[in-house]
């Protein structure tokens, strides 16, 4: 066991994101052999003594629903993809039933879109959903609703909706099998020298600029992707494991061995709503502060004051979701602003006692954003 896995061991809440080549074979027919042999060892592992509890996300179902209209290629039109996941989908979780029912376990089906995951109610109701599946011993399934999404309400890929269901959870591990043995220090297919990457500390821009690319054609991942919901998870203090499905060793991977690419969590785990705020598919607006005013909330931990607002970007209303950028033009931080936009542009750059002159005796916060609604955002190297 590598000592620096020793988190791995003690993880009792699982994510496994399973990838569109992983689920089905180089013809889009479902891989019977690789998902039974998952689901069999994923069975295994919710057994006393482990008694682990487990979440899929996979992909897969445009893929399934190519094959069967007889599509030979990825489409580019939204049309026939949303019609590909609506005949895919229901013979992707018939799969998984299939499969969970030769080792008597219960599956769930979960589709979602980003708005699921943006709006607090709808995000708290889908957490109290998959606690309540698990107390039943079910395993919930997840996939991106394509039949019903589209660009302003799409994640994009399953590899992020993998990181957002592990923090919103609280999950221990997330685990995201793909179809290579992890990441390489550089691109497999040109270098026959390239090495697996064993251990990953923190995600940096160079990681990502160098996993740039999209996955196969029938897939809308890539390496890129699945650095990127890495960065998400560990961020909020979820260990990740990237591996390849097809040969997997679950129960090595959970022992703590070099299987695959782990990487390392953030010491300080997010809790609730803060980990919500940081990890929001969307803002609804922005915030742009002074010199001052960001070394106040990075250095000192201090709330965010009228007199330190510079900018108002979009338009939000009083509770939203926004972006706290320094004067750059870079994100810092993110939080919950106690002003509407209209109402922030009309008291930005005043001190705090200016406000009820502005605004009304009624208006009593002072201010913009308190450190409790405030999560701070650390930039990546």
């Amino acid at each position: 066991m590598s000592a620096v896995r020793e988190p791995i061991r003690q993880a009792r809440r699982i994510v496994i994101k399973v990838g569109t080549r992983v689920a089905t074979e180089s013809d889009n027919a479902f891989s019977s052999g690789v998902i039974g042999s998952l689901v069999r060892q994923i069975a295994a592992h919710m057994e006393p003594p482990s008694s682990r509890s487990f979440i899929i996300v996979s992909s897969g179902a445009i893929a399934l629903g190519l094959n069967r209209l007889g599509m030979v290629s990825r489409p580019r039109e939204l049309d026939l993809l949303q019609a590909a996941a609506a005949v895919g989908q229901s013979r992707l979780m018939h799969a998984y039933e299939h499969e969970f029912e030769a080792v008597k376990k219960e599956t769930a089906q979960i589709l979602l879109t980003s708005e699921d995951i943006r709006g607090r109610t709808r995000y708290l109701n889908i957490r109290n959903t998959i606690f309540t599946l698990w107390s039943f011993g079910a395993v919930p399934i997840v996939n991106e609703n394509d039949t019903v999404s589209f660009d302003e309400i799409r994640f994009g890929d399953n590899d992020i909706i993998s990181a957002h269901i592990a923090n919103m959870l609280d999950a221990d591990l997330l685990v995201i099998l793909t179809d290579t043995d992890g990441v390489f220090d550089m691109n497999p297919k040109t270098h026959a020298e390239a090495r697996v990457l064993r251990t990953v500390e923190k995600v940096t821009d160079v990681l990502l600029a160098g996993a740039e690319g999209k996955g196969s054609s029938f897939s809308s991942g890539g390496m890129e992707s699945k650095i990127r919901a890495a960065d998400i998870a560990t961020r909020s203090g979820v260990g990740v494991v990237i591996a390849r499905g097809e040969g997997l060793d679950l129960g090595g991977i959970l022992e703590g061995r070099e299987i695959g690419t782990w990487f390392v969590p953030s010491v300080r785990r997010m809790k609730g709503r803060k980990k919500w705020m940081a990890f929001n598919p969307r803002t609804d607006g922005a915030i742009v502060v002074d010199r001052g005013a960001e070394r106040a909330l990075l250095k000192q931990g201090r709330s965010l004051l009228p007199a330190g607002v510079k900018g108002v970007r979009g338009a939000f209303a009083m509770g939203g979701v926004v972006s706290i950028l320094d004067e750059e033009g870079h994100e810092v931080a993110r939080g919950l602003s106690n002003f509407s936009s209209e109402e922030l542009e009309k008291i930005r750059g005043l001190n705090t006692k200016k406000i009820p002159e502005v605004l009304g005796a009624e208006a009593y916060f002072d201010e913009v954003v308190h450190r409790d609604n405030l999560v701070i955002i650390a930039p990546r190297e």
